[in-house]
């Protein structure tokens, strides 16, 4: 930019966000990353129970020396997601998954409903756009002239 050369900055001011707006944003993300979260850790636990099983070792022992004197396979068992229902337990987990995802999406909505109370309070935020990159590089006559037509 040289020097003496005029930049005029377009500022906005933002005096709320939508809630809605929110909540779609963030229910969609949650979505994303939740299916990403679930693909790879399904992943993960394929090579981790492969690995279990070449070694001859029993994934109920792996999981009863977690904690030890607690049996977890037992209690998982008793839940219905044992060893034998594992099918049932990661349909269930993918269940509750997308609901908690409307309830994350909730939440975003209420923090933004927070922000725009907030946004009231103290009159707005001002965002300042920069200029156009062809406005920087031209000369100081034609910058005034092409802020004009804006």
């Amino acid at each position: 930019m040289r020097k003496g050369a005029i930049m005029k900055v377009e500022r906005r001011i933002v005096k709320s966000i939508s809630e809605f707006s929110v909540f779609k944003f963030a229910l969609v993300a949650y979505l994303i990353f939740f299916i990403l979260f679930v693909v790879i850790f399904a992943i993960i636990g394929l090579i981790g129970w492969a690995l279990i099983a070449a070694s001859g070792t029993a994934f109920k022992d792996v999981l009863n020396s977690i904690i030890p004197g607690i049996n977890l396979s037992q209690m998982l068992a008793g839940l219905g997601i044992g060893m034998g229902g594992s099918v049932l337990g990661m349909v269930l987990f993918v269940i509750l998954g997308l609901v908690a995802s409307i309830f994350a999406a909730a939440g975003a909505a209420v923090v933004a409903w927070l922000v725009n109370v907030v946004l009231k309070m103290i009159g707005g935020i001002e965002l300042r756009f920069a200029p156009d990159k062809n406005l920087v590089a031209a000369d100081p006559a034609s910058i005034e002239s092409r802020l004009q037509q804006l």
